[in-house]
């Protein structure tokens, strides 16, 4: 017999319905999905960001600033298109 005077998770733990177990993991994907999705753009400037210093500070003490600045940002460059085209598949995967 399930109790409606206690709290929503009483009727879980009778072995009722699963609704507001599916209703919780829907909003939380969309949670997820929206997270994601905020997370882009900062992966798309952090990434070259990071590339071009670090391509420099190498580049220094390496005796050539310029060439390491340049592959340091191409390395930013894929990065950044990688870890997007990841969380883009990772976004596609929790909408389907």
């Amino acid at each position: 017999m399930v109790d409606f005077r206690g709290n929503r998770f009483d009727v879980l733990a009778a072995g009722g319905t699963n609704a507001v177990k599916d209703k919780n993991e829907a909003f939380f994907r969309q949670v997820r999905v929206v997270a994601l999705a905020a997370a882009l753009p900062f992966v798309m400037a952090v990434g070259p960001i990071a590339g071009y210093l670090g391509g420099q500070w190498i580049g220094e003490r390496l005796g050539h600033a310029s060439w390491g600045r340049l592959a340091g940002l191409v390395l930013g460059v894929v990065a950044g298109v990688h870890q997007t085209v990841l969380i883009i598949r990772r976004i596609l995967r929790e909408i389907q």
